[in-house]
């Protein structure tokens, strides 16, 4: 299948690389080992070291060389309900990871907890029943929130997500009853485990991967190693086990290493001529469109059509990137409000296949597009690269990667 997604999983020396590619392009990169696996969706026992109701959040010992940072005001369906407790200095709280920690910051806990699923996210202390941002149409909509309503009875809450419509009512129930369990269970251990704890470790990114993509999309896993499959709700034929050297060829044909380096310069290309050129700032990540060679022709409004044309690329290397947080988009000058509204749905359209919550927010009064993504684990750039000594930590360096994946340009 020309669209199909792949999973091109390289396991060895404890490490694993995952590049998930469709058509050619790679579209997520992420790796993972032992010793720097992501704490994203980990449900802890801490202990609360400090309160400062000024800054409106408490210090958290979580295990890690830095405590994580917990707000004081969460969601008013998690703070309205009977769970809540006052936090003090030397409690013993339950906590989940919301951010991993990253340069200097300590992870960001949450005491909303998320139990996540195939088919539903289950929310075991708030009241919230949410419907999937990629369920469109008042029908479908109304039906995500009957099924959701039925499941909670008012006792809890939950998050349908776009796969419960699109398998038997019985599978979405079972999914239910079984996080439920899991939560019961955690409950219990928390009970006698002495913090720090790790209470319910989330899937690994493989795992995740498998669950996220399966109802949206036909993807196949290919692996050098059954014990990355271990886990992975996959049915046969959508996996795949190979040696060392025929997915070594299948890595390199696919050309991750030069996508992966182009993935970390500032300027992408764009098919028609124009280009696209990401910065990532402490604050924020700018994205600005020029039209570089694109000339169209005298009856099409150029500015449009190449904002159009954009929108793709824009969605995908903002999910290869794993860029989050503020992202602002500076698109080539537009003079209607009707052109503006096209950009904006397109935009809409194109993030829709990523796993992380994106929203598009519109336009401000000086033509940027304002949108959000969800913060999870590092960035790309985080990720393959350091903070470079000799430019003052202004620009970063490679740092090592595998025999697979060609060292990026040197230089910060």
């Amino acid at each position: 299948m020309p669209n199909e997604l792949r999973a091109l999983v390289l396991q060895r020396d404890g490490q694993r690389e995952i590049a998930l590619v469709r058509a050619g392009k790679l579209v997520e990169y992420m790796r993972e080992s032992s010793a720097d696996t992501s704490w994203v969706g980990r449900v802890l026992l801490g202990t609360v070291q400090q309160v400062l109701p000024k800054l409106g959040a408490a210090f958290v010992s979580i295990g890690q060389r830095q405590n994580g940072f917990l707000p004081l005001r969460e969601a008013d369906s998690f703070t309205d309900c009977s769970h809540n407790q006052v936090l003090v200095t030397g409690r013993d709280v339950v906590v989940q990871v919301k951010k991993d920690a990253v340069e200097g910051k300590g992870a960001f806990l949450t005491r909303d907890i998320t139990l996540a699923g195939q088919y539903i996210l289950y929310m075991p202390l708030n009241h919230h029943v949410g419907i999937s941002g990629r369920i469109k149409g008042k029908e479908r909509w109304a039906e995500a929130m009957s099924l959701g309503l039925a499941l909670t009875h008012g006792e809890a809450g939950v998050i349908v997500r776009h796969e419960a419509l699109h398998t038997a009512r019985e599978y979405v129930w079972e999914e239910w009853e079984k996080l439920r369990a899991v939560w019961d269970d955690l409950l219990g251990e928390a009970g006698f485990r002495k913090p720090p704890a790790i209470l319910y470790g989330d899937a690994s990114l493989l795992q995740a991967l498998c669950r996220d993509c399966q109802g949206r999309n036909a993807m196949k896993v290919i692996t050098n190693s059954d014990e990355s499959l271990e886990g992975c709700a996959l049915a046969d034929e959508r996996r795949q086990v190979v040696s060392n050297a025929e997915l070594e060829a299948l890595w390199q044909a696919a050309a991750i290493p030069r996508q992966l380096e182009e993935a970390l310069d500032r300027k992408v290309s764009l098919h028609d001529g124009g280009t696209l050129v990401i910065d990532e700032r402490e604050a924020l990540v700018t994205i600005d469109v020029n039209s570089g060679r694109f000339l169209g022709n005298e009856e099409q409004n150029i500015a449009l059509a190449q904002n159009l044309a954009a929108c793709p690329e824009i969605a995908r290397q903002v999910r290869l990137r794993n860029l989050s947080g503020i992202v602002i988009v500076d698109f080539i000058g537009m003079e209607s409000e009707e052109d503006r509204r096209q950009v904006h749905s397109a935009l809409e359209e194109a993030v829709t296949e990523d796993r992380v919550k994106t929203v598009i927010h519109g336009f401000t009064r000086l033509g940027l597009l304002e949108m959000t993504r969800k913060r999870t684990r590092e960035s790309l750039m985080q990720a393959l690269t350091e903070p470079c000594d000799i430019c003052s930590r202004t620009g970063r360096k490679p740092v090592h990667l595998k025999k697979t994946t060609r060292s990026p340009r040197k230089g910060s």
